[in-house]
């Protein structure tokens, strides 16, 4: 996929590898007659994805990446920010920006200290641009590294999130849909702490002037639209980490009904195995696997119930024959209602069609 302009002189340049947890790099790119072009990179990713930025990047910017002027990071995790130091080493006039935080591990890559800045120093929370126009640095606390760094392009209303509001990949699209839901909510309840710290973070955003209109995260799709609104309110809502751990006693019953419906099917002889079923989550190895599996049966969901049991469903629904579709359904609805769990909180919210006789 080529690099995407997605307003003016502001780029989404790589990468859809068809992984389950893809990765996103952007450029801002400021202009005056005074000062020409400033570039920054936000969060330029590992040293994989190198040589694909090199090539991503080209096009876009006369000189390729020894052209870049600043690296923006947001956090030290090595999926955002090995390539600052490759970048550092083809142009040593770069400047990386971080919080004072971040920069205590990211100098462990090679980055120099004497082209570093910390956010901090930045009295205002912002820096003018070539150009005169306005990058603020919005902190977002223990999502999920407590020295994250959100940046927002005032004139474009564009806010590069880092983590936050990043989600799985069950599709490789660029811009986010009503779908994107599941992988954002999956993701955060993984690898966000506490739903303080996320409601924080929500509300620093909605304190924003002018308010966002675009959310770029590090991973998923870009967050456009009325969906910024709708997704800023389901995410001050959602509880992550510790507080899915606070409250696993309610996952017993939701558990039962997963391993009643494994063992029907396989029963059935529709599927072959609990673990060939939950094994094709991530083929590719790139995230997590939210169902921790002893033997044949789930002994613990990572992520809430009903999450867990909608992606078990979708899991099933790509491993059944052609033809058993009806039959699957009456296994799953048949153990829902055995376990006085409501038919519509599972197999609806997707688009799940019933059959009639069910209505």
């Amino acid at each position: 996929m080529k690099p995407v302009e997605i307003a003016k002189n502001v780029w989404w340049l790589l990468n859809r590898s068809e992984s389950l947890l893809e990765l996103n790099v952007y450029l801002l790119s400021y202009h005056s007659a005074k000062r020409g072009w400033d570039h920054l990179i936000l969060d330029p990713g590992p040293e994989s994805l190198l040589e694909p930025l090199k090539a991503a990047i080209q096009p876009v910017v006369n000189g390729g990446l020894e052209k870049i002027t600043g690296i923006l990071i947001n956090h030290q995790d090595p999926d955002v920010c090995p390539n600052a130091a490759a970048i550092q080493r083809l142009n040593p006039k770069v400047q990386v920006v971080a919080s004072e935080d971040t920069w205590r591990l990211i100098r462990f890559f090679g980055l120099s200290e004497k082209r570093f800045r910390a956010v901090q120093s930045y009295k205002s929370g912002r820096v003018k641009m070539a150009g005169g126009q306005q990058l603020e640095f919005v902190p977002s606390p223990f999502c999920h590294f407590r020295g994250a760094i959100m940046y927002y392009d005032v004139a474009s209303r564009i806010l590069f999130s880092g983590d936050l509001f990043g989600g799985l990949s069950f599709s490789q699209d660029l811009y986010a849909t009503e779908e994107s839901w599941e992988g954002i909510k999956a993701f955060h309840q993984l690898y966000m702490p506490s739903k303080d710290a996320v409601q924080l973070a929500v509300s620093t955003i909605r304190n924003l002037s002018p308010a966002p209109l675009i959310i770029a995260p590090q991973h998923g799709s870009i967050i456009t639209g009325d969906l910024v609104p709708e997704f800023l309110y389901r995410m001050y809502n959602l509880d992550v980490g510790l507080d899915l751990l606070k409250h696993r006693e309610l996952s017993d019953n939701y558990l039962g009904l997963a391993n009643q419906i494994l063992a029907e099917l396989q029963h059935e002889n529709m599927i072959v195995s609990a673990k060939e079923v939950l094994d094709s989550w991530d083929s590719d190895g790139s995230f997590s696997k939210i169902f921790d599996l002893d033997g044949e049966r789930i002994k613990n969901f990572k992520t809430d119930p009903i999450n867990a049991l909608k992606t078990l469903i979708r899991l099933l629904r790509d491993k059944v024959r052609s033809g058993d579709e009806e039959q699957v359904n009456l296994i799953l609805i048949k153990a829902l209602n055995d376990r006085n769990i409501p038919v519509y909180d599972i197999l609806t919210p997707e688009g799940e069609v019933l059959p009639d006789y069910f209505e």
